[in-house]
């Protein structure tokens, strides 16, 4: 495995995830992002049925009603202060706390289901990726299960360039909608080259600026080999990763994948601690 990296995650994303208008966005977010994610929680739906569920990085709360379906013993944390008052007036009825994953205030072996999606695992360096799985596995009981996605290393995300193009995708001749977005367009170019120095390239992991939110996060990628390795040195194992359309890859790591991210499903065997 590549040294860790170390630069400053925090002070980057979490100041894009405040952002206005990306608080704008989490918190009108509905449904499954994609036939991979709904297959990765779809397979261990009837396991964890009606039992306790920690959902990662919520956002806005997008994964509250999909989960909620699952089990009503829910509740979502965000590092973010302003993502949990998001979720929080979207629904005032369910548990939302500011918890960092890197240091769960939870107890051992008290959840069946931990869930972290949208690549949300990669806004931290790789010291805290690590964090983040061993406390996972600390909180889960015997047989629980990991729900999570991560960009990949070898895939098409990782090369992300700008100008990015797309934020004119759909708009018409609106003059407002052409100047807004030409700001965003320039806007993505600033932080683009103000991260520059901080990307980091190894065979196994990288540093990256990707698109979303017009290159305003820092962010991890790990080769698919290499993110199976990382959760088997914390004692997790995998049982199944999909692709973002769906496809099921051979858990072991076999099979060549260049998908932009991967969601696995991960238990924490019977008997660990």
């Amino acid at each position: 495995m590549a040294r860790s990296y170390v630069p400053a995650f925090d002070r980057i994303n979490r100041r894009t995830y405040a952002a206005k208008w990306v608080l704008r966005q989490y918190g009108t977010a509905t449904g499954w992002l994609e036939p991979g994610e709904r297959a990765a929680f779809e397979l261990i739906a009837a396991a964890v049925r009606g039992r306790a569920i920690l959902d990662i990085g919520v956002g806005g709360g997008r994964t509250t009603p999909l989960l909620l379906s699952v089990s009503t013993d829910y509740r979502g944390i965000d590092y973010c202060p302003a993502m949990v008052d998001v979720a929080r007036h979207r629904f005032p009825n369910v548990q939302f706390l500011e918890m960092d994953a890197r240091r769960l205030d939870l107890g051992d072996g008290s959840i069946d289901l931990v869930a972290f999606t949208y690549n949300g695992i990669d806004s931290v360096d790789l010291a805290g990726r690590r964090e983040i799985l061993r406390n996972v596995h600390r909180v889960l009981r015997p047989a629980g299960y990991f729900v999570f996605s991560a960009l990949n290393r070898q895939g098409t995300a990782h090369n992300d360039g700008w100008p990015d193009f797309s934020v004119f995708r759909g708009l018409g001749w609106s003059p407002n909608a052409l100047v807004h977005a030409l700001g965003r367009l320039v806007l993505g170019g600033v932080n683009r080259l103000c991260l520059r120095p901080l990307l980091k390239d190894e065979e196994d992991v990288a540093i990256g600026n990707i698109s979303a939110h017009h290159f305003g996060l820092i962010t991890l990628f790990l080769s698919l080999k290499a993110q199976l390795q990382e959760l088997a040195n914390v004692g997790f194992r995998v049982e199944a990763v999909f692709e973002p359309q769906g496809r099921r890859l051979a858990a072991d790591g076999s099979e060549y994948s260049d998908a932009p991210w991967h969601h696995f499903v991960a238990h924490k065997p019977i008997g660990e601690q």
